[in-house]
Formats: C-alpha cells, structure tokens, sequence
C-alpha cells in the first residue's frame, strides 16, 4: 500500500531530527493546548499552571508524557509495515485508558489536526499532499480505534 510506504519514509525524517521525541512532543502539544486551550484541564500535572504558560513545556512530568505519546506512535509506525492489526489491542486500551481521563469522541479531531501540524512543522518541503493524506488515512485508522476501545 503506497500510503504506508509515505508514512514510514516520511517518519525517518522526524526520527532523523536531534531529540525527536521531545521536540515533537512539544510541538504537538502546543498545538493541541492552541487549538483547544481547555484540553490543559485534562492533564492532572498541570493544575498550577496558567493557560499555555511556558513553564508547562519544562515541566518534567509533561515533558515525560509528551515524549511518551511520539514514542507511541514511533511504536505504531514501525508495526504498520508488517501488521497494522498487531497494534489494534493496544489502541483500544489506549481509547478506554483515555476515556477514564475525561477525554471525549469529540477530542480526537483535534488532537489528528495538532498532529498532522506537528508534521507538516517536522517535515516542512517533504509534506507534499500524498504524505498529509497518508498520515491523515492513518490517524483515521488510530482515533477510530481508539474510540471503539473506549466505547462511548
């Protein structure tokens, strides 16, 4: 499937980036608090902080959450290749973990936006049109996912 081979390639080029886990994390989550500054509340960690105050993004906690969410999916990237079914088990927990958090159906168009943003920021020239609809197919595939797991 060619939309899986512009996935993975253009993949490489964020892991090619020096601390690509942080800085992409970052970048996601800016976004996210951007497009949804309410969606802040959700994160237990940072109660003391103000709206998109940039303490938020040193925070060792979070820093340590965002990481973790672009390691997840270097995880689910590198199991679409040989079998996207692999990772459907662990999406769907993943929904239903989400779910006892407060996250909504409703949240995850938001968090695809901040993501194919993140990329397109990543990516820069490399973004063409084919590799924005690959990863937009493939975060369809993820929140869908997702959202059966948590059974709303």
């Amino acid at each position: 499937m060619a939309s899986v081979s512009k996935v993975v390639e253009s993949w490489k080029i964020v892991t090619a980036i020096d601390n690509y886990e942080e800085v992409a994390g970052e970048i996601f989550f800016r976004k996210v608090f951007t497009i949804a500054p309410e969606a802040q509340g959700l994160f237990q960690m940072l109660k003391n902080y103000g709206p998109m105050e940039e303490a938020i993004f040193a925070d060792p906690k979070f820093k340590k959450h965002a990481s973790g969410v672009i390691r997840f999916l270097n995880v689910a990237v590198g199991m679409i290749e040989p079998d996207l079914h692999a990772i459907v088990v662990k999406l769907k927990e993943l929904g239903r973990k989400h779910k006892t958090y407060g996250v909504l159906e409703a949240h995850y168009p938001i968090v695809g936006e901040a993501l194919i943003g993140t990329l397109g920021d990543a990516l820069g020239e490399a973004f063409t049109a084919d590799v924005k609809t690959a990863w937009v197919e493939l975060y369809g595939v993820i929140s869908s996912t997702m959202i059966a797991g948590a059974e709303y």
